[in-house]
C-alpha cells in the first residue's frame, strides 16, 4: 500500500514504516518548523494513506488542514489535539510539567532520552517488549533541532479547527498512555467528520509496539476499506 509515515518527537523517522512494508518516511526534523516542513510534505500531496504517531499526527492534521496533504485515508496513533492543558482543554499535560520536561531535555538530552523511553512504555502491559523495540532519532542529542518542535507542540492547539474536509480517520490510542491522555483522541473523534476510535487496553504511548501484528492488520484494513 502507498503510505506516508510521520513519527513521534525524537523517535526514529522510520518507526512506523518498519511495520508497514513499502511505506514512505518523512523526517520533519530536517525543517525548523511545521510551516517550513510543508515545502517537503508537498511532494507527498497525493499519497493516499497517511499514518502518523504522536507529534507526527498533529503535523499531519495541520498539513491536511492547510491543503498540503490530501490523503484518502488517515490513521493517527496517540496524536495530540492539544498537548499542554489550559482552561479549554484540561485533559492534557500540566504546563508546569511541560516546562520541567523541556528544561530537562535542553540541559541533559542524553539522560532525557532514557527517561522519555520510560514514559513511552509506562503503563504498557508489554513494557519489556516496548522498551526493547524503542529506538531514537540519530540526532536526538542535537537540541537545536528538536527544541523548536517541542516548543511548537507546547503552543499548538487544534481547538476550533474546521475538520469538515478531513478524510475517514482511524484513531488508535493506548488507554494507559502516560504522555498524551487518551481523552485527546476523544476530542478528535468528536471533532472529525468520519472518525473511528480504538482505545487499546493495556497499551501505552506506542500501540504499534504493544501489538505490532494487530497494528499492521488495522492499518491494512483501514487502507483498503
Amino acid at each position: 500500500m502507498h503510505t506516508l509515515t510521520l513519527s513521534g518527537w525524537t523517535q526514529p523517522s522510520d518507526a512506523l514504516a518498519r511495520h508497514l512494508p513499502g511505506a514512505e518516511v518523512f523526517d520533519y526534523s530536517d525543517y525548523p518548523d511545521a510551516q517550513a516542513s510543508f515545502t517537503g510534505l508537498a511532494d507527498f500531496a497525493q499519497v493516499p494513506h497517511v499514518v502518523a504517531w504522536s507529534m507526527g499526527g498533529q503535523l499531519a492534521l495541520l498539513a491536511i488542514l492547510a491543503g498540503i496533504l490530501k490523503p484518502r485515508r488517515l490513521t493517527l496513533i496517540a496524536a495530540p489535539y492539544q498537548f499542554v492543558a489550559d482552561a479549554k482543554v484540561k485533559e492534557a499535560m500540566d504546563p508546569v510539567t511541560f516546562a520541567q520536561f523541556r528544561a530537562n531535555y535542553a540541559q541533559h538530552p542524553t539522560r532525557s532520552k532514557t527517561r522519555f523511553h520510560a514514559l513511552i512504555a509506562k503503563g504498557d502491559k508489554h513494557h519489556a517488549r516496548v522498551m526493547a523495540a524503542l529506538g531514537h532519532h540519530p540526532a536526538i542529542e542535537h537540541t537545536p533541532r528538536w527544541l523548536p518542535w517541542l516548543d511548537a507542540l507546547g503552543r499548538a492547539s487544534l481547538h476550533g479547527s474546521d475538520f469538515s474536509a478531513l478524510p475517514p480517520t482511524l484513531l488508535i490510542h493506548g488507554e494507559n498512555d502516560a504522555i498524551v491522555p487518551c481523552a485527546q483522541s476523544n476530542y478528535l473523534a468528536n471533532a472529525l467528520p468520519h472518525a473511528r476510535l480504538e482505545l487499546w487496553p493495556g497499551a501505552g504511548h506506542a500501540p504499534h509496539l504493544h501489538d505490532p501484528v494487530t497494528f499492521h492488520e488495522r492499518i491494512h484494513t483501514h487502507h483498503v476499506y
